[in-house]
């Protein structure tokens, strides 16, 4: 089952530290639909810090943990992410898939987003050229869903032709990337991932209302 979107924001909480996250999301957490943290916080604060924050801003917490090992290993990391309370985790996708099916197997009611493609420059040198079997795995595995780069909407477009309705699409490379607001829903996806375009600016509450009202025409 998806995830419940009103505004299709997932927040990337990328700050550095743990009262900076919750003056962050005290303000904007009303405005986003998934909180989604990466290692540094995590690293920094402690895991439980996801746990502090699934249980008081009620909302679905994404471990971008980009998961990229060996099974042992990674199914360790996804069931420490998964009792400390988060909703979903992300996996990359070249790990191959004997190591993305245990993974799958390790998520219990943790959902697995797959990584196809990097948003960054380097991502167009490596991830890119496996982006469609990357896509096609998610979709034979029945992963919950994919990441895709936002600021690359034809790609969006191509990855929602091969995993069809039912996986969602998370979405990287909004904002500061170069990804319009509301350019990958409105090329398939389910959520765009906004970080910088939030957290860095000198009023986030003023610049999450106005990354909600300019994805709000794509949502349908």
């Amino acid at each position: 089952m998806k995830w419940e979107r009103k505004t299709g924001i997932v927040l990337a909480l990328d700050v550095a530290e743990r009262d900076e996250a919750f003056r962050l999301l005290d303000g904007v957490a009303g405005m986003v639909d998934v909180i989604k943290f990466n290692y540094p916080l995590v690293l920094a604060a402690g895991l439980d810090i996801i746990t502090e924050v699934g249980k008081r801003y009620g909302k679905p917490v994404l471990a971008d943990f980009k998961v990229a090992d060996v099974p042992v290993t990674n199914n360790r990391i996804i069931r420490l992410a998964a009792e400390a309370g988060a909703a979903g985790i992300m996996v990359h996708g070249f790990i191959g898939i004997d190591a993305l099916r245990s993974a799958l197997e390790a998520a219990g009611e943790l959902k697995v987003f797959i990584v196809t493609q990097l948003t960054n420059p380097g991502g167009l040198e490596f991830t890119a050229r496996f982006t469609e079997e990357f896509a096609e795995i998610a979709a034979f595995l029945d992963a919950a869903g994919v990441q895709a780069p936002g600021n690359r909407p034809e790609v969006v477009k191509k990855v929602r032709e091969i995993v069809g309705p039912e996986l969602m699409i998370v979405c990287c490379g909004i904002g500061a990337q170069g990804g319009k607001f509301g350019g990958a829903i409105g090329a398939g996806a389910d959520f765009e991932i906004v970080g910088r375009a939030i957290y860095q600016s000198p009023d986030p509450v003023r610049a999450a209302a106005g990354v909600r009202d300019a994805i709000a025409p794509f949502l349908k």
